[in-house]
This record gives structure tokens, sequence and C-alpha cells, in this order.
């Protein structure tokens, strides 16, 4: 038996069972102890990979956007779009293999699975009604003015991107029946494009 000496020179005698519980916390609360330290690392590292993603965003991005999930309509990606002060997120499914993405005036792009960039450029280049000049071209877009020459009217601006996600082309460009965009317009869809974030494939 367990004997504890006191003041005075009493004898106190534990029961089996109080010196079980001793030697069962000093393990438990160093078990405990590193949970905890790995539960604060983990939300450490959580929020450092959220601003290292803010970090990486152009300033276009950073504020007044959402992220909006695709998934549902058979896209393996989330992209940036205009929060709810520029309009309610519209996601329309033609029945041609495109799908349409509008927030309000200043958001409006098609998707479908493909894509060609030499094509699309042969058709700017042979473009009979306006005269199209590529302003920027990057890794897997381009940004194109187009103007009628001798015209009063503002030039239109569009795009034309592919990008590979998860193993699956897709293009985008401008929905240009809803157009014109001026050129922030373009370039801020652009940006949400060379943005886009690819889901997770399950594990």
């Amino acid at each position: 038996m367990l004997e504890l000496i006191i003041d005075k020179g009493i004898s106190i005698n534990f029961p089996p069972y109080l010196r079980f519980m001793r030697n069962l916390i000093l393990p438990l609360s160093i078990v405990l102890s590193l949970f905890f330290a790995s539960c604060g690392q983990s939300g450490d590292s959580s929020v450092a990979e959220e601003a290292e993603v803010v970090n990486d965003l152009p300033a276009v991005l950073v504020n007044g956007t959402n992220e909006l999930d695709l998934s549902e309509y058979f896209m393996p990606f989330s992209m940036y779009v205009p929060d709810s002060n520029r309009g309610i997120p519209e996601v329309i499914e033609t029945g041609y293999g495109e799908t349409i993405v509008t927030v309000g005036s200043t958001f409006n792009m098609i998707i479908a699975e493909g894509g060609d960039m030499a094509n699309r450029k042969n058709e700017i280049s042979d473009d009979l009604m306006y005269s199209n000049t590529i302003i920027e071209e990057g890794d897997g877009f381009i940004i194109f003015k187009s103007e009628i020459e001798g015209s009063f009217v503002d030039p239109e601006f569009h795009f034309y991107a592919v990008k590979n996600i998860n193993g699956v082309d897709f293009e985008f460009k401008d929905n240009k029946d809803e157009g014109p965009f001026a050129e922030s317009i373009a370039r801020f869809m652009v940006e949400s494009i060379n943005h886009i974030i690819p889901n997770k494939s399950a594990s």
C-alpha cells in the first residue's frame, strides 16, 4: 500500500485505484499537450495558406469578389466573380455544350470543353467586319481590341483563353452577344480565368 506521511506523524494509506490514476495522469497530460499543440499548428498553417492565396491574387480580385463553385455544372473548378454588390451570379447551360456565367453587367463569359487558340487567332485575323488587334497575349489567353476603321463607334474589347484543368481543356470567351465590354471588364474576366481554383481530386 502507498503511504503518505504528513505532519504529526500520521500515516495515510491510498487504495490501489488511486495509485493507478496517479500513474495515468502524467502520460495522459503529455498526450493532451501534444494534441492541442498539433491543433494550434494546423490552424496556423491554414491561416498561412489562406494569406498566401490572397497575396498571390491581383488587386482586382482581392476585394469585392466571391468564389463561385462550378462543379455542379460538370466543371471541376471555382472562379472569382464579382460579389453581390454587382449582381447575383447566374449559371446557364445552353444545351449546346456551353455554359454562360454572368454577374450583373460586369461579368459575362461562355465556358465550354475543348478550345483551339491557333484557330481562334486565325478567325480574328480573317474578320472582314472588324479590325482586330491583340493587345495582350499570355499563357493560354489573348485580349484583343475590335474596331471598325473610320467609325466613330468606340472600340470593343474581347478575350479568348484555353486552360487545362485537372487534365481537361476548357475554353473561355466573352459573351459578345451581351457586349460590348470595356477593356477593364475584359481584363477582370481574364484575371478570373488566370486564377481559377481547381477542385481537389478525391483521395
